[in-house]
């Protein structure tokens, strides 16, 4: 069994990975990661190795890694890393390096899954587009906000709008609540519905991070919902 962790803007998730299988484990915000609470969830695993996918804090990380090495000492911990050229696909940056490598890992994941032209959007506290064509050239991407830090924008640089995480009908609204929560909703949507637009017809659309089941549900585009390709491409590059 290996221990597969996604140290995110702002969650950590992590899942057990055995024989292609994922046995998920609970998610925690940012401020939940502690050592005691790392090592109440961890302290039962005997994994064979650990891989890290990371765009969080840097003291987050020294947290979790100093935890590892008390709970399995000796054990091999691999750290992803954006690369030019891996497992079929090529990096489109100027600067490889510069590419997130929760991007890149999503991008492995998926040129796994087909060779056809790809698009992958993860719905996260950031909202990342990246496209590969049908060799595997990343053709590039696009970075906006995700709902939740669309929404909190709008809470700290406005005076008089909320900052709410409360669900609402979907459509035009009669509240200031609701406006917001369908107006970034509709921003995201807009956005990959351009970019779809853009692209060849037989691009197939992959959705994952922790916003993409409310967004997928408001697109009328074929997609496919995968929450978890990060971890995917992060299973793949540890065997």
């Amino acid at each position: 069994m290996n221990l597969l962790i996604d140290l995110g803007n702002s969650r950590l998730k992590w899942v057990c990975a055995e024989n292609n299988e994922f046995q998920f484990g609970q998610t925690l915000l940012h401020s939940e990661i502690t050592p005691q609470t790392l090592h109440n969830l961890w302290q039962d695993l005997q994994p064979e190795k650990v891989g890290i996918s990371c765009v969080g804090k840097a003291e987050l990380l020294n947290v979790i890694t100093a935890m590892i090495r008390e709970l399995w000492r000796g054990i091999s911990v691999n750290f992803a890393m954006t690369q030019t050229q891996v497992f079929g696909i090529t990096n489109g940056y100027f600067q490889p390096e510069k590419l997130g490598v929760d991007r890149w890992l999503a991008l492995i994941a998926v040129r796994q899954k087909t060779n056809m032209p790809v698009c992958v959007v993860d719905c996260g506290t950031a909202i990342t587009v990246d496209v590969l064509n049908e060799k595997g050239e990343h053709q590039g991407g696009l970075i906006c906000a995700g709902l939740t830090l669309m929404k909190t924008a709008l809470a700290f640089n406005t005076a008089d709008l909320p900052l709410t995480h409360s669900q609402h009908d979907v459509g035009l609204s009669i509240s200031t609540e609701a406006a917001i929560y369908n107006g970034s909703l509709f921003a995201a949507c807009g956005l990959i519905e351009r970019v779809i637009q853009q692209l060849p017809e037989n691009t197939m659309l992959f959705l994952t991070g922790g916003d993409a089941e409310i967004i997928a549900a408001q697109l009328k585009i074929e997609l496919i919902l995968e929450t978890d390709l990060v971890l995917q491409g992060l299973a793949i590059t540890l065997r």
